[in-house]
Order: structure tokens, then C-alpha cells, then sequence
């Protein structure tokens, strides 16, 4: 508590950006662990039902997952070709929405907090620089050691949520681009045979 107080009134914005950061790391992570994709024998089940034309049967696998119905309703459509392809667009659109919620705030609060953090430093060096520019006695290093340290503890706070919120972030972005690739191929499959068949 004493390195809060000595971190001035920047650590008051500094902890609740820490406090959203670790709600938005935990808020992204249950998504991702409670909403599983199918495992990889499913995967190639889906794939293979796809390549056969039987679109039914992907879907019906694709519906054993509650957040996939929408996309395994939109594989499963029997529009025509260009209809089917805008349909399966929207859908893969709303599965990376849904991935990608709330990760833009975390990124961006990764970049603010050392920003922030950095703001703390400076003015905590001005206030102590100010100190000493006022002492008649000489520069006392005891003084100036003291307040160095304390301006500096909010660029170490700033620094800890920043490296924190963007490797999360990151992570987030690469399990996204990895479940997006699978759709996406699945999609264009999917397309191409609606289209030769039309």
C-alpha cells in the first residue's frame, strides 16, 4: 500500500486499468475455454461430409458445439451460390466478432498504461527536482535518491500491466486466427462445390 501512496495519483488510474485488464483476461479467457471448438476427429469428420457434399451431416456436428449453430445453419442453407456464399461470409463475420469482443480494449489499454506510467515518472521528477531547486543547503542525494525511486514506481506499474495485457492479447489474437482459418476453409469448400453443382 506504502508504493501506492509513493507512486503519487497516477497509480489511482494505473490500478483500475490493471483491475479492467485482468476482468477483460479473465472475461476472454472463460469464453475461449467455454465455448471449445470440435476436437480434431470431429474437425475431420466436418471436413470430410463437407468435401462428400453432405452438408448435413457437418452441420449436425458443427450444432454438437451451442456456440456454432448459427454457422452450421448457414452451411447447411440450400440457397443458391452466391446467396450461400454471402450467407456463409456473415457467418464466419459473427464467429470473429464474437472471438475478437472486448480484445481492441485490452490492446489499447496495453498501450496506455506505460504511457500513463510514464506520465507518473515525469511529474514525480519535476516535484522532486522542484524540492531540490528550492533546498538552501546543497543537494541533499538522500532527497534525490528518494524521490527518484517513488516517481519511477509507476513506470514499473505501467510497464507490468502493459507486458501482461499484450502478451494476453496476442494470445487471444493467434487462438482467433487459428478457429477463423478453419472456417474460412471450411467456408470456401463448401463454396466452391455449391458452385459447381450450380
Amino acid at each position: 500500500m506504502s508504493l501506492i501512496y509513493a507512486g503519487g495519483w497516477v497509480m489511482i488510474p494505473l490500478l483500475l486499468i490493471s483491475v479492467i485488464v485482468l476482468a477483460l483476461i479473465i472475461d476472454r479467457s472463460l469464453t475461449l475455454i467455454w465455448n471449445p471448438m470440435p476436437d480434431k476427429t470431429q474437425r475431420e469428420k466436418i471436413f470430410e461430409a463437407v468435401r462428400s457434399g453432405n452438408n448435413a451431416q457437418a452441420a449436425e456436428i458443427l450444432r454438437e458445439t451451442d456456440w456454432l449453430k448459427s454457422y452450421a445453419n448457414a452451411l447447411q442453407s440450400e440457397k443458391k451460390a452466391a446467396l450461400y456464399e454471402g450467407y456463409l461470409t456473415e457467418a464466419v463475420t459473427d464467429i470473429a466478432a464474437f472471438l475478437e469482443r472486448r480484445c481492441a480494449l485490452l490492446a489499447t489499454l496495453g498501450r496506455v498504461s506505460p504511457l500513463l506510467g510514464l506520465l507518473g515518472t515525469i511529474i514525480g521528477m519535476i516535484q522532486t527536482f522542484a524540492v531540490v531547486a528550492q533546498s538552501r543547503s546543497g543537494i541533499d542525494m538522500e532527497l534525490l535518491a528518494d524521490g527518484i525511486w517513488q516517481a519511477l514506481i509507476t513506470t514499473a506499474t505501467g510497464l507490468i500491466i502493459a507486458i501482461l495485457a499484450i502478451l494476453c492479447y496476442r494470445v487471444f489474437l493467434s487462438i482467433e486466427a487459428e478457429r477463423l482459418d478453419f472456417f474460412n476453409r471450411l467456408s470456401n469448400t463448401a463454396i466452391l462445390l455449391k458452385e459447381s453443382q450450380d
